[in-house]
């Protein structure tokens, strides 16, 4: 059984500004594309209507951006410094609507700070913004009881709120995470609403990486929907390599559906 079409994110590529990443997304036949859209993207935030505008009518003769990746991290909406956290909150806002404005979806904020308590997010709120919110885990932390725990507690009281599973990230963290670390790999894949198959240059095909996408297949498979894009960041990265990183991931991806499917 054939799986969701694959995207990819805009990382994967230098040197093409918007409309032209689309335009060759398009002529590649890449469905559609994660857009790196803080201050070290394309700055949406503070890009012009007339320039979002532009930019939506390029995605509807092209392909769609389906989401956009933030420079800010979870950890900057809990900030306990009230002008830090107030800051922050207006970014995510800005992006936010910047990202409804373009046709997309869903902002990824990362996660770079597991909790140390599970109490961390206890009684407190994300922003309400326009578009749902998604957390890229970035540290083997979060694969602790503890740190998941409070994490869950979170997603629970918002039902906006959902998070992106990154291969080499939760590879890396299932080893070092010991005793246990599949089960709460489980438990992350559960909320995870998009999935990155992501490249150094060593390859999809580690223990940890390969282990990610197949619980991800599983899911996809019994009806969970997540969405799938490459993220190449090895070198170069210009559109020639990163077509040729892109389809390669694409195939593996389709082997490990297959695997998944067979009885």
């Amino acid at each position: 059984m054939s799986g969701p079409a694959v995207g990819l994110y805009s990382i994967s590529v230098r040197g093409l500004d918007v409309p032209e990443l689309l335009a060759w997304a398009a002529d590649e036949q890449i469905p559609f594309v994660h857009l790196r859209g803080g201050p070290r993207g394309v700055d949406l935030a503070r890009r012009d209507a007339a320039t979002l505008a532009h930019w939506r009518h390029c995605a509807q003769g092209s392909v769609p951006v389906t989401g956009v990746s933030a420079d800010l991290d979870l950890a900057d909406l809990f900030d306990p410094d009230e002008a830090a956290l107030a800051e922050a909150a207006r970014e995510l806002a800005g992006l936010a609507r910047a990202t409804d404005a373009l046709g997309a979806g869903w902002v990824r904020l990362l996660a770079r700070t597991p909790p140390a308590d599970v109490g961390t997010f206890r009684g407190r709120s994300l922003p309400s913004v326009a578009v749902p919110l998604l957390a890229e885990l970035h540290h083997p932390g979060w694969l602790t009881e503890t740190a998941l725990a409070a994490l869950e507690e979170l997603l629970d009281r918002s039902p906006r709120f959902g998070l992106l599973a990154d291969t080499a990230q939760l590879g890396a963290a299932i080893d070092e995470a010991g005793q246990g670390a599949a089960a709460r790999l489980e438990r992350v894949l559960a909320r995870a609403r998009v999935l990155h198959l992501s490249d150094s240059g060593q390859g999809l095909d580690g223990p940890g990486p390969r282990a990610v996408a197949e619980l991800a297949s599983a899911r996809i498979a019994a009806g969970q929907a997540i969405e799938v894009a490459v993220e190449w960041t090895g070198q170069p990265r210009t559109p020639a390599e990163c077509l040729t990183r892109y389809r390669a991931a694409a195939a593996w991806w389709d082997r490990v559906q297959r695997h998944s499917d067979e009885p």
